[in-house]
């Protein structure tokens, strides 16, 4: 039932969307939206810094990934994944659409570390389906302070790259 109606809202709210907003600017984003347009740095998406609290919460929790709009992808963080990678906008979609990311902050942080780290990307995002990305890097060997180091330090480089588009 909690199913069926999280699928019903998110389908509704996508439909809602697509027609636009009355007074708004087509194409851009609503002026709720920050610039990674998942809200990034609020409390919402503390999750990805990898504290304990976090961990606890969404370790083993199915949630329902965020649909990406076109303000992330047509951002100045998309471009910087974009360069980071090597790989077009519609892969990154679609990577975006298989990733165990539950938004789109998440997804570029989890790219970024995996890319400064020298991380396989494909483990990162195999292992933020399941738990925190904090704990995806302890799993992957990398020290817990330096895990939260590393995330603050990509969280920064993803919030900048957005200030640039």
């Amino acid at each position: 039932m909690k199913r069926g109606l999280i699928l019903f809202l998110l389908v509704s709210s996508l439909a809602a969307f697509g027609q636009g907003r009355p007074g708004g600017h087509p194409g851009g984003p609503p002026s709720s939206v920050p610039g990674m347009g998942s809200g990034a740095g609020t409390p919402h998406d503390r999750g990805m810094s990898g504290d304990d609290s976090s961990m606890s919460q969404s370790h083993g929790m199915s949630q329902t990934q965020q649909p990406l709009n076109q303000a992330q992808v047509n951002s100045g963080a998309f471009r910087m994944l974009e360069k980071k990678t090597g790989m077009t906008s519609q892969q990154l979609q679609t990577l975006y659409a298989r990733s165990g990311a539950k938004n789109f902050g998440q997804f570029v942080s989890a790219i970024v570390v995996s890319k400064n780290l020298g991380l396989d990307t494909q483990k990162v995002l195999e292992g933020i389906k399941t738990a925190s990305l904090g704990q995806t890097l302890q799993n992957l060997g990398i020290d817990k302070k330096k895990a939260k180091e590393e995330i603050k330090k990509a969280e920064k480089e993803a919030k900048d790259a957005g200030h640039e588009s």
